[in-house]
């Protein structure tokens, strides 16, 4: 979304601009996506999508032909897949598209010869292992190439190893249960959040914000996840015999006024501000279910099951009529200041 495409919808929404007259407005202007625009879309898109089809090929013909291929036939084709990959590294750059999707390509051949290394001698290693030396051995590929997808793939790898060997040291008796230790995840991927702000900020190539987007959303979801089991921890549960909430709470709350402030103030993006009003919306829904479920003998059934609906749906217009002055707000921000960059501003309402 480029300044006179949020220009035009804030004179729209202030009544400065005809509403039926909006869209011919927002095509003289070219704040819709030009043909070439969807021409390099649809390019990278078919590119991405050939490269996880090719690189899942390769492992799903090892899966399917593991009985009738030795153990030289194996290993010549799964390093014969690595070695082209990285041979198309090496001939196109980095620079150009197709150079960076022949190193993620190598980066998912690697994992598919680790496997095969690890099933073909037996070596007894760990499962979270062949993820964890997955990550260490792609890293350099990583900072070498400098792409957002291929450090997301990295994170991820890191998440799934981490889970893995928290699995194995029994910290995890069961996934996303009231004992998932989701803290660690949390500092994890917010230290993985930060780094990557700052790394954007100085390296336009990894200043991607869908992929700082998802990291965010995991971040939300984990210390979302931790406070709504804080609800019904903090005080006395009938369903979880715990009484550590309290921390939980506190950790939220301090990132929903960090996480709000610096998303407003310094990098200015609404998408991440709906990330904090959609976990507040949970922890607020979660809290009031906990309250009726303590006192729920003191209500008669209709009005037991009516007010939970009720004060959710007003909880949700509050937050969404919150979300929407601070969309206007941002708006204006945008419009007085002429200096700021075009990407910077468009980046305001994305």
């Amino acid at each position: 979304m480029n300044l006179h495409r949020i220009q035009l919808l804030l004179w729209a929404e202030q009544g400065q601009l005809d509403p039926a007259r909006l869209p011919e407005a927002l095509r003289l202007a070219d704040a819709f996506p030009a043909t070439d625009d969807w021409r390099r879309f649809a390019d990278r898109l078919l590119l991405a999508l050939a490269v996880l089809a090719l690189s899942s090929g390769v492992i799903f013909f090892f899966a399917y032909n593991w009985e009738r291929l030795g153990h030289f036939s194996r290993f010549a084709l799964a390093e014969g897949a690595l070695a082209v990959t990285l041979f198309g590294v090496w001939r196109l750059g980095l620079d150009r598209l197709s150079g960076q999707a022949s190193l993620f390509a190598a980066a998912l051949c690697l994992g598919a010869l680790l496997a095969l290394l690890g099933q073909t001698y037996q070596t007894g290693a760990d499962v979270w292992e062949l993820f964890a030396v997955w990550c260490v051995l792609i890293l350099p590929w990583a900072l070498l190439g400098r792409q957002a997808l291929l450090w997301l793939f990295w994170l991820a790898l890191l998440n799934v190893a981490l889970l893995l060997y928290l699995s194995n040291a029994d910290a995890i008796p069961r996934l996303f249960g009231p004992d998932f230790n989701w803290q660690t995840f949390f500092i994890v991927n917010l230290c993985a959040l930060a780094l990557w702000e700052g790394a954007g900020r100085r390296f336009a190539e990894l200043n991607r914000r869908w992929a700082l987007r998802l990291v965010a959303l995991a971040v939300t979801s984990y210390v979302t996840y931790g406070a709504v089991i804080g609800v019904w921890t903090a005080w006395e549960s009938p369903f979880i015999n715990r009484n550590d909430g309290g921390d939980a709470l506190l950790i939220w709350a301090l990132w929903a006024a960090g996480f709000g402030y610096f998303y407003r103030y310094r990098a200015r993006d609404f998408f991440m501000l709906t990330l904090i009003a959609a976990s507040s919306l949970l922890l607020a829904a979660s809290t009031l279910i906990r309250l009726l479920t303590e006192h729920w003998k003191q209500f008669d059934l209709f009005t037991a099951s009516l007010m939970p609906g009720v004060l959710i749906i007003g909880i949700a217009l509050g937050v969404g009529a919150g979300l929407w002055r601070i969309r206007k707000d941002m708006a204006v921000d945008a419009r007085e200041k002429p200096r700021e960059s075009a990407h910077e501003a468009a980046r305001t309402l994305e």
